[in-house]
């Protein structure tokens, strides 16, 4: 019987498959992705592309889409793609489907977020994160589950000629790229492109230049401090006379008054007539 070659990697003394690895990854930035239209409207029928408003399923299809996963439109017809997953071992980015008319017929659909949450675009209060368990509403009328995202396989190697300048500076967009694609041709992340572009979401356009790092900064050169010899002052020590505040004699002897507290012990800035102030 041939094993099964499975590659791990040790983190903070747990094996983890990568195959989990590269799905945790591209499961954050789906959801990151949909986090961009939170608050969006619910609109029934809402086209897809169409990013003002959402019903369940063009919302889905249009987030997978900025990743390079094409789901069919409606969400009976995205339940029948993908791999089939428990409840038990949903990961982030699953697709979860639910029945809300109890007709046996699968009519919701949202991304499941991590800790029992979903993202979603529902009739009440449009695009939302929402328990996707509920007891009183979607954990009776969930059905089932779908993993879309796939392992990526590995890369054949490129010739030199075409191989990636993972130093670049900008990036110009290509028809069909995501900002997905691009964050990992260029080893970045989806967050850290849209932090230097100032980009609300993963939209893009062909011929847009994408800034992909930041420029070094040129160490700026120390000031030289002009150095100015020290007065010498003679009188070591100041007898107050009438009139004179702590503030007055600071000024004149040209040092501060925290200063003269700390050397003279004072618990405040009252002094008296007579009074022997170490300067």
């Amino acid at each position: 019987m041939k094993k099964k070659v499975m590659s791990l990697i040790i983190a903070a003394g747990v094996l983890v498959p990568s195959a989990d690895l590269v799905h945790a990854s591209l499961g954050d930035d789906v959801i990151n992705t949909g986090d961009n239209f939170l608050g969006k409207p619910y609109r029934y029928g809402s086209a897809f592309g169409n990013t003002s408003s959402f019903d369940c399923s063009s919302f889905t299809s249009y987030v997978f889409s900025r990743h390079g996963i094409t789901l069919p439109r409606t969400s009976i017809g995205q339940a029948s793609v993908g791999t089939p997953v428990s409840k038990a071992n949903l990961q982030k980015g699953d697709l979860v489907f639910y029945d809300t008319n109890y007709d046996g017929v699968i009519n919701h659909a949202g991304i499941y977020a991590g800790n029992g949450k979903m993202l979603n675009a529902q009739s009440s209060g449009g695009v939302q994160f929402t328990d996707a368990f509920s007891r009183y509403y979607w954990g009776a009328r969930y059905v089932t589950a779908r993993r879309v995202i796939k392992e990526t396989p590995k890369p054949a190697v490129a010739a030199a000629s075409t191989v990636t300048n993972t130093n670049a500076l900008t990036h110009k967009v290509k028809q069909g790229e995501t900002l997905y694609g691009i964050s990992k041709k260029y080893k970045t992340t989806v967050a850290n492109i849209q932090k230097l572009n100032g980009l609300k979401s993963t939209s893009l356009r062909a011929g847009q230049v994408l800034k992909l790092k930041a420029p070094a900064a040129t160490p700026a050169k120390p000031a030289v401090k002009k150095t100015t010899p020290a007065k010498t002052i003679a009188t070591k020590t100041y007898t107050v006379k009438a009139g004179d505040t702590l503030w007055g004699i600071s000024k004149q002897f040209k040092v501060s008054v925290d200063h003269l507290v700390k050397v003279n012990q004072l618990k405040s800035t009252s002094i008296s007539i007579g009074q022997k102030i170490k300067l």
